[in-house]
């Protein structure tokens, strides 16, 4: 079986920083593999060591360090799509990955179900849609029997069960079982692993196709709060004095 897994490269979430002259966050953040898609990485390794095949793991824009991580926890060899036009949006993204999945012809395709970056959530589900394939989202629990895939998936009000056939997208969230660490082994073996690199075009994309639909602006901090009054320990009677007191001085009496 031939299982894909997307997989994004963010700045650590534990050590965001905004700087508000920058208007930005603060620069040298190192870089992570998102999370979600380390545990759909976990779940396309389980898949293989009970179903063969190979696992492959999928990028677009700079990734180095999260593309490394995948190959040392176990996935066979990486692709990186870089160039011009990419990453952009989730939309340029998805485009472009559908079009290295139609290529490659496999039959599952891990991603996480959102980003620690954007949290849009949009990529797994384009990437279903562009390809006309079954999704899953929100997977929390999974065999694979007879051909089958048996998800369990977490909705608004508990859970729901449904059965699949590949090809097929799924999205994973971080109740399946935790991404396993790299092996001393691993990560040595990962230097042996081939990345192979492409470009849009590469793939039949041209540049000019990839226009986002989403534009980013930047970062600005929020508006603080009004600073407000806490009364405690303060009998009924004169709580309400002070707060028709605060009330009054601030012409919000009528």
């Amino acid at each position: 079986m031939k299982i894909a897994v997307l997989i994004k490269q963010v700045p650590d979430p534990n050590a965001l920083r905004f700087d508000p002259r920058l208007g930005d966050l603060v620069p040298g953040i190192q870089p992570v593999a998102n999370e979600y898609d380390l545990y759909a990485l976990e779940a396309a390794l389980r898949l293989r060591e009970q179903v063969g095949g190979e696992v492959i793991v999928a990028s677009v824009g700079p990734a180095r360090d999260a593309l490394n991580r995948g190959l040392a926890m176990g996935a066979d060899r990486a692709v990186a799509i870089e160039g011009e036009g990419v990453p952009g949006d989730s939309w340029v993204t998805a485009t472009v990955l559908a079009a290295w999945l139609c290529r490659e012809q496999v039959d599952v395709i891990w991603c996480g179900q959102e980003t620690s970056d954007s949290g849009t959530g949009n990529v797994g589900p384009t990437v279903a849609a562009l390809l006309d394939v079954p999704l899953v989202s929100n997977v929390v629990g999974w065999e694979f029997r007879d051909g089958l895939f048996e998800i369990e998936r977490e909705i608004e009000d508990g859970h729901q069960f449904q059965e699949v056939a590949p090809p097929v997208v799924l999205c994973a969230l971080s109740a399946l079982p935790q991404p396993r660490l790299p092996t001393l082994r691993g990560i040595m073996d990962a230097r042996r692993k081939p990345i192979e690199r492409l470009a849009p075009v590469d793939l039949g994309i041209q540049v000019d196709a990839l226009v986002p639909l989403v534009r980013w602006e930047g970062l600005r901090q929020p508006a603080a709060k009004a600073a407000g009054i806490v009364l405690q320990d303060v009998p009924p009677e004169e709580a309400v004095e002070q707060l028709l007191a605060f009330l009054e001085a601030r012409g919000l009496l009528g």
